[in-house]
């Protein structure tokens, strides 16, 4: 199995608190990019672009930690779209990453 569609499988397995389908069930997951170093991207979107904002970031937080388990993953961005808060959601579910990334004098 291609590291691809290894990602699409584990993002597509987070279920939806709401409507309990998984991601991929309602095919949510629009795109997946890995890039060097096994760094990989999933952009996705929700049902509703008000979905609330503790379901959209536990969706997020799970399809990363999910991701992240894979072989030959690195690091696991995720970028949700077409939601009202999203650069916000990303933020919290993508913090760890920032945190990591950024400058120790930041």
């Amino acid at each position: 199995m291609e590291i691809e569609e290894a990602i699409r499988i584990a993002a597509g397995s987070v279920p939806d608190p709401e409507i309990r389908k998984t991601m991929g069930e309602l095919n949510l997951i629009d795109e997946v990019e890995i890039g060097e170093g096994g760094n990989a991207i999933i952009r996705y979107h929700l049902t509703s672009p008000l979905c609330p904002s503790p379901f959209a970031i536990s969706i997020g937080k799970e399809m990363r930690r999910r991701v992240e388990k894979i072989e030959g993953v690195n690091r696991c961005t995720v970028e949700l779209r077409d939601h009202f808060i999203a650069k916000d959601i990303a933020s919290k579910v993508n913090e760890e990453i920032i945190a990591k990334d950024s400058p120790a004098w930041l």
